[in-house]
């Protein structure tokens, strides 16, 4: 049963989080030797059309992808980019993963099953675990997603919504029409309620208004959606010779995030995963991504900063506002969707703030610290200067964020718009398919619209930015690009794209 996905395929995003350069500094954290990302094999359990391992093997191409997906039509979509681009380092397969043979699929540095574990039967999990078990190299990690209890219970009030108000429903159209409609009339009907769970179920809805399509279906309205306690997934995980790293995010592993009481009603507990299945419990967790690797590797559960500081770093911030760097005075950088940031040390700040200029080109601790002691000391901050450790201390706690993000090998793309500026083909090829999400060179997904999409395919390396301008405004003065725009606010925008896409790796 592959519900309606062969009439709903699912939205081509990269998830950075498989990565398999972020599996492999995890590792590497837990005293795991991993294989770099730019020599590894990996698979994907339910590839779809292939939105997440594509992008990968296009930077990448001395490793090996292989996908198995179920449905048929998807893979012949993500068979069709991949001859497109000429990719002799990747294919997709169509496949049960009941049916799969570990010794026909051999050995892989990373295994990555998201958004499949928890939508299968009992026995589809078995399988996925009894393959990382059979098919991970001694020092391979595998990705698992799931949802989780006790927080998915919430959720689940929503599924439970949504599959009674589209029993009558036939075909995917149908049901989502079906679904928007009951998800409208419950946000009228929850307009003034106070309680914490109507709350809940309204930010809910809220996000569910805006997802993609293939989100709401998959998960809401798939025939089947398991949750499970963290101690449960990992008493499977046992069984199969497999134990537990950690969290791709990182920062849900200390219980210094939790209120402090909360921290004292769990400080008796010693054993650290009874400690973090609690930890579930205070928070109603929802959702994990979690790393397991072979049961017979020896991990160092006390991760070693000295390993972190070897690290290559990236961020996809920018300030706002002014920065301090003579006081502790927090400073506000933004995510991409406007999410806000503080950040008080003025270390930290300025080596945000060079992080944010330089992106995508990644320093290492070094020059990250020498250029941010520069810049605080040149500001008058001489005695924070000095103050590495509380640098460590600080970045370390914005990558258990994913607010940075650390490398084991260099990028070293700097953001520069040439006078012909030319974009990957990966990237014209994404825009010309109609992809929402562009992958950027850390396998970040950057939203496009349709004036960004038609931009990306012009840039082929032979217009400048003038005639591409010129071009632009015509387009939508014709009305072929239907936005609105003089030609000076067509001309800002086409300047602000390609600086867009030259900070994400996106130009060549």
């Amino acid at each position: 049963m592959v519900d309606f996905y062969d009439e709903l395929t699912y939205e081509t995003n990269p998830f950075p989080e498989t990565h398999p350069g972020n599996l492999a500094a995890l590792g590497r954290l837990f005293g795991v030797q991993t294989p770099l990302a730019q020599q590894c094999r990996v698979l994907e359990l339910g590839s779809a059309t292939g939105g997440n391992i594509i992008p990968m093997a296009w930077r990448l191409p001395h490793s090996e992808f292989v996908g198995v997906e179920l449905s048929a039509p998807q893979v012949a979509i993500g068979q069709a980019v991949i001859e497109a681009l000429g990719l002799g380092n990747i294919r997709l397969d169509v496949g049960d993963i009941l049916e799969l043979d570990p010794a026909q699929l051999g050995q892989f540095d990373y295994i990555i099953a998201h958004g499949v574990y928890s939508w299968v039967p009992t026995v589809v999990r078995e399988k996925i675990l009894a393959l990382a078990r059979d098919c991970l190299t001694p020092n391979g990690i595998a990705y698992i997603s799931y949802n989780v209890l006790p927080g998915w219970r919430m959720r689940g009030s929503v599924r439970d919504l949504l599959l009674y108000a589209t029993r009558d429903a036939q075909g995917a159209d149908a049901k989502y029409h079906a679904a928007i409609a009951a998800l409208q009339r419950l946000q009228h009907a929850l307009q003034d309620a106070q309680a914490d769970s109507h709350r809940y179920v309204q930010k809910e809805i809220g996000y569910l208004l805006k997802a993609h399509p293939s989100y709401l279906l998959h998960e809401y309205l798939a025939g089947e959606n398991n949750a499970f306690l963290f101690s449960e997934f990992l008493a499977d995980s046992g069984r199969h010779g497999l134990q537990y790293l950690c969290e791709t995010d990182l920062h849900t592993l200390f219980d210094t995030t939790l209120t402090p009481p909360a921290q004292a009603a769990l400080g008796d507990i010693d054993d650290p995963l009874q400690h973090e299945q609690w930890m579930d419990f205070v928070r109603m967790r929802t959702f994990r991504q979690s790393l397991l690797c072979r049961a017979d590797l020896p991990l160092e559960r006390d991760i070693d900063v000295d390993v972190f500081t070897t690290f290559y770093f990236s961020a996809n911030l920018r300030l706002q506002g002014e920065a301090s760097f003579t006081s502790t005075t927090p400073a506000t950088f933004l995510y991409p969707d406007n999410t806000e940031l503080n950040v008080a040390h003025p270390l930290s700040k300025a080596a945000l703030l060079y992080l944010q200029e330089v992106h995508p080109y990644t320093p290492d601790f070094a020059e990250l610290l020498t250029n941010a002691a520069q810049r605080v000391q040149a500001a008058g901050g001489k005695s924070f200067a000095s103050e590495r450790g509380e640098l460590v201390s600080e970045l370390f706690s914005l990558y258990s964020y994913r607010a940075v993000l650390g490398h084991l090998q260099p990028c070293l793309m700097h953001p520069s718009v040439s006078e012909r500026p030319k974009a990957s083909d990966l990237a014209r090829l994404q825009a010309a398919q109609g992809w929402e999400s562009i992958a950027s060179v850390h396998h970040l997904g950057l939203s496009v619209d349709a004036f960004a999409s038609h931009l990306l395919q012009q840039l082929d390396g032979t217009q400048t930015v003038s005639e591409l301008t010129t071009k632009l405004s015509a387009a939508v003065a014709s009305g072929a690009l239907n936005v609105a725009g003089s030609r000076k606010e067509v001309r800002d925008n086409v300047q602000h794209l390609l600086t867009v896409f030259a900070r994400h790796g996106v130009l060549v």
